[in-house]
């Protein structure tokens, strides 16, 4: 057999391995190699502007206070002794307690930002959990819908503004992102009974890293699918009872519940036959729930270890009102479900153009600029987004393709959640929406609507678009009880929602393609490809490049700083920069504390020196390093040597 034969047979095979899997959903090899090249891109435009934009520096406290506890692991540890002065040291939403220094944030996104830093490249893992993510999102719309909704869900997910921003920094939402859809591929191959035990591993595994990341987003995207389990053991518990009828009704079909059924007649074998059915479902969700406890159990053993409290909540650590809930010491001056919803509305009126760059009106380098309102709003403030966002399109008609006439009733059952919400708010009595009681009688009201339809669906497609409808909705209900809303880095505390709102989006773009629909247009597959692709291009160059740009240098971060330090540097000995002043924000040397090992053994050690910190004290820790003094004044730094910039006044 030639080469060129043996290659064409082994993509023969390989697309029938891939029928055969999923023999409902025939693979074009183009799907295939589409997918692909969307991976591909996700990766590489997570590389670029980590690289062109955030210059692959930590821009916000919050990625300071993870990039530092992963190098405090990659070093070997979870907590390290504080070092003396601590002040000197200091570095925000990082914490000195009771002689022990750790960063404020669960341990899951710093251990796996960890490997980047020991791989000396700390971004390329949210780039290579970009393109993974991608992948899943192609590979589970192909699955549940056709291979034409895979790849138009990857493409928006590929090309989404919030994707392109958040996999080019260091924060962990990506990771919590790419946690979550392994999750859901892994449970929905977990229902088709195949491989159960590797499925189990992996959706158990995939859950705990969620968990151990973002615990609050875990909470909100995992509820439906506790509920949907929960059902699942109801029906297969009812299901138990019919052994030894001629069908047994259950969610999916099993070999085992089949084997139990031709059990069930012998003599003293009807229990062990229904025992069987139980625990074919019971016991994959048992072993998945406590690989994911096992794994979250790192919180508390991190929490014990830092302060000696497994319960201590280390955010409270840094701001003592940092907590979830409702009432005095939640929030900064109290939390209430009508700031909630005020957060909401204005976090959602900038996602309804970032989530897919889609907005009627285009941005570009020039109306972004700094000093336009553009700009102000981007980098600033948080409030309604005044550009008219319309990425929600499509939400609509992905529902009517997938659910058809029962769409309506699905419109209903939303509008009905809606009015739920909206209850407290009716009156004239203020003091109701200001209730902590009424707030979270108002949460749980909602979450218990939206896994409610769980209990009457049965069509596997119509199950599972509205477990991806509850993964939205149910992180946009949890942070109702979270303080404050997230404009800055994009709506990013509803990110993880992303994929389920692409596949959604995606239905009726793949029902154009369909040639069962009833418009049966000849040879509009290759037109909406081709559309749909101009689309993506143009939201990339008219939205989310320049919305992302403006980021460039976010918090007075770049690394001029460093290039400076290094352009004075003596050889190849380490420096020490000490930075003096007694009205110093973080975000006048930053980029040096980016450079700052925990261990103060990097190339770069920045220690700030002020009336309370001696500057001899500070160098006696570091014989033989190079000394570069810099000054600063709130949030301007400048080398001795040079002298303040213009319009900086030193008292």
């Amino acid at each position: 057999m030639t080469l060129k034969r043996r290659l064409v047979l082994s993509l023969q095979l390989l697309i029938i391995h891939e029928m055969i899997q999923n023999p409902t959903r025939p693979v074009k090899p183009y799907h295939t190699i589409i997918a692909l090249l969307l991976a591909f891109f996700g990766f590489a435009m997570s590389a670029g502007i980590s690289r062109g934009v955030f210059e692959r520096l930590p821009h916000l406290e919050d990625e300071i206070a993870y990039l530092y506890e992963a190098k405090i692991i990659a070093g070997g540890n979870f907590v390290i002794e504080s070092p003396q002065p601590r002040q000197a040291y200091w570095q925000p939403f990082v914490v000195d307690s009771a002689g022990q220094r750790f960063g404020k944030y669960t341990p899951g996104w710093p251990a796996q930002l960890a490997a980047g830093v020991l791989l000396g490249q700390a971004w390329v893992i949210n780039a290579f959990f970009s393109a993974l993510t991608v992948a899943l999102v192609y590979r589970l719309g192909r699955e549940i819908y056709s291979p034409d909704v895979g790849v138009f869900a990857a493409g928006l997910t590929a090309f989404s503004p919030m994707a392109l921003l958040l996999s080019g920094t260091l924060m962990g939402h990506t990771a919590a992102l790419f946690a979550l859809m392994l999750f859901i591929y892994a449970y929905w191959r977990l229902e088709r009974g195949k491989h159960r035990l590797r499925w189990v591993l992996v959706a158990g595994i995939a859950l705990g890293l969620l968990v151990t990341n973002r615990p609050l987003t875990a909470l909100g995207a995992s509820a439906p699918f506790i509920a949907w389990s929960g059902v699942r053991l109801l029906r297969a518990l009812l299901a138990s009872f019919k052994v030894g009828a001629q069908h047994i009704d259950l969610v999916e079909d099993s070999t085992d519940a089949a084997r139990a059924q031709r059990a069930a007649p012998l003599p003293g074998a009807a229990d062990n036959a229904r025992t069987r059915v139980l625990l074919h479902t019971l016991s994959p969700l048992a072993l998945l729930s406590l690989i994911a406890l096992v794994m979250s159990l790192s919180i508390p053993l991190f929490n014990y270890q830092a302060t000696g409290d497994a319960s201590r909540n280390l955010y409270t650590l840094v701001w003592s009102y940092d907590r979830l809930g409702y009432g005095e010491g939640y929030g900064r001056n109290g939390h209430t479900l009508e700031k909630g919803v005020r957060h909401m509305r204005f976090d959602l009126s900038l996602m309804a153009a970032d989530l897919f760059g889609w907005q009627l009106q285009p941005l570009t380098n020039e109306n972004t600029a700094p000093d336009t309102p553009l700009y102000t709003e981007l980098t600033f403030e948080s409030d309604y987004w005044t550009q008219t966002g319309v990425s929600w399109l499509l939400l609509p008609f992905g529902l009517i393709v997938a659910y058809g006439r029962k769409s309506l009733r699905v419109a209903f059952w939303l509008l009905l959640g809606f009015v739920w919400l909206a209850l407290p708010f009716l009156t004239r009595d203020i003091n109701h929406i200001r209730d902590p009681q009424i707030a979270w009688i108002i949460v749980i009201g909602l979450m218990l609507w939206l896994v409610a339809p769980l209990l009457v669906l049965r069509d596997r497609v119509h199950v599972w678009t509205w477990l991806l409808i509850s993964v939205a909705l149910a992180l946009i209900i949890v942070q109702l009880t979270y303080w404050i809303g997230s404009q800055r880095y994009s709506t990013r505390y509803y990110f993880e929602s992303l994929p389920a709102l692409a596949l959604i989006s995606a239905l009726p773009i793949a029902w154009l393609c369909n040639s069962q629909n009833r418009l049966r247009i000849s040879g509009i597959r290759p037109v909406v490809y081709v559309v749909f692709a101009a689309l993506l291009v143009y939201s990339l160059f008219f939205y989310s490049l320049p919305r992302i740009s403006v980021l460039r240098g976010y918090n007075l971060i770049n690394r001029q700083i460093i290039e400076a330090v290094e352009g004075r540097r003596e050889g190849d000995s380490p420096v020490l920069v000490i930075i003096t002043g007694d009205d110093v924000r973080w975000r006048s040397y930053g980029a040096l504390m980016a450079m700052t090992s925990p261990y103060l053994d990097s190339p770069i050690v920045a220690a700030r020196v002020s009336a309370a910190i001696s500057r001899d004290a500070i160098i006696e820790r570091f014989p033989g390093w190079q000394i570069i003094d810099m000054q600063a004044q709130e949030n301007t730094s400048w080398f001795v040597d040079e002298g303040p910039p213009e319009g900086v006044g030193v008292g």
